[in-house]
């Protein structure tokens, strides 16, 4: 950070050079629909060819997301406003790691890994590709 003080054209994140691409650049977009892409190629070739997937539950977790965060926002909304602990909520329900933690503890309970959590990451991947990425938690 001395070298940002020092004005030697360091950018704002701290780092040498040009600063980071936005996350609603095309690259970063097209980047996270590649990835959901194969994320759903995924389930289809496990339920294909690897003895099936659990399509109830996968569907589950696609729309777990948006029901954790937007039932009690939208409950809570009485004024047309979003609440303060809003973005919070928001953010927990459509991170990689809340999702991967969660992962990680059914596979080790049910003691195989738990691949209908998978739509839950399809999600998270296809709201970045389309541009929604995680909240602020500042007001406007």
């Amino acid at each position: 950070m001395i070298l940002a003080s020092s004005g030697l054209g360091v950018s704002r994140q701290g780092g040498f050079g040009p600063d980071f691409q936005a996350a609603g650049s095309r690259l970063y977009r097209a980047e996270y629909a590649a990835a959901t892409v194969a994320i759903l190629a995924y389930l289809v070739y496990r339920w294909l060819r690897l003895g099936g997937l659990d399509w109830p539950s996968t569907v589950f977790w696609m729309l777990l997301p948006d029901l954790v965060a937007f039932i009690p926002i939208g409950l809570s909304s009485k004024r047309k406003e979003w609440p303060g602990w809003g973005s919070y909520l928001y953010d927990v329900s459509h991170t990689f790691l809340v999702c991967g933690l969660a992962f990680g503890v059914l596979s080790l309970a049910l003691g195989a890994p738990y691949w209908p959590i998978l739509g839950w990451v399809g999600h998270i991947t296809a709201d970045r590709a389309v541009g929604y990425g995680l909240r602020s938690t500042t007001k406007r």
